[in-house]
């Protein structure tokens, strides 16, 4: 073998081998480019998933809160504030209910929040449930009540918006709402499932002088007896 054939060898080795290196080294750079874009991913979705569900409890405070869709209520022009019963005379002067009058008032048959001596209401429900109707519920039960009267709720539902623990109202409307729907902000449609939720605002007050039965039901600790009660003291 002459010293050519083997310097020819010997680039050919050399060769060979900075070609593998090449190969090597770019495969190299494929991989660490890959792990990057995997990571950039996971981190981009995570913050989009991130921004959607705080959209979507943006949503459900927007639309719980919202004063744009109480249904026109004007129970917000009011003289009752709900730590004290007060009644305006006619001649504008402010009269308090004595202790014997308050009593009269206060029945000892109103429970809050129970059935009211088996008396039955209706209430409709639609939306994210199974079984979407027209209900005949005791009086006194609440929204969680129906929504186990129909069913339950699809998996699709977004219970977060609806107060469960609300008190039904005989012809009460409940809407349950779709998970698109809070994350896109169409809340109009179900809030007035809360036209009747004043109870928990220490905000609200009441005309107790204009105030029918199902207006003053709204205030804390008024049941239907107690409602006819104040009727009855406000009319004598």
């Amino acid at each position: 073998m002459s010293l050519l054939d083997v310097k020819e060898k010997i680039g050919r080795i050399r060769f060979f081998i900075d070609k593998v290196k090449y190969k090597r080294g770019r495969h190299f750079y494929l991989t660490i480019f890959g792990l990057l874009f995997l990571i950039i991913t996971l981190f981009t979705a995570v913050f989009i998933n991130q921004k959607v569900e705080i959209k979507r409890k943006e949503n459900i405070l927007k639309s719980y809160y919202s004063e744009n869709y109480t249904g026109g209520s004007k129970l917000n022009e009011t003289t009752f504030y709900p730590d004290e019963i007060k009644i305006i005379a006619d001649d504008g002067k402010e009269e308090y209910p004595g202790p014997g009058n308050l009593e009269d008032i206060k029945n000892s048959n109103d429970s809050e929040g129970l059935p009211q001596n088996g008396n039955t209401i209706k209430a409709y429900i639609c939306g994210e449930v199974k079984n979407p109707g027209v209900y005949e519920i005791e009086d006194g039960a609440r929204i969680i009540d129906l929504l186990e009267l129909a069913g339950g709720q699809d998996e699709n539902a977004c219970l977060e918006i609806v107060n469960l623990a609300q008190t039904l109202v005989d012809g009460q409307r409940i809407y349950i709402p779709s998970q698109e729907e809070i994350s896109g902000g169409n809340y109009p449609f179900f809030a007035s499932n809360y036209l009747n939720d004043y109870k928990s605002s220490e905000n609200r007050i009441i005309n107790i002088n204009t105030a029918n039965v199902k207006e003053l039901e709204l205030l804390p600790g008024i049941g239907p007896v107690t409602a006819n009660n104040i009727i009855e003291y406000r009319n004598k």
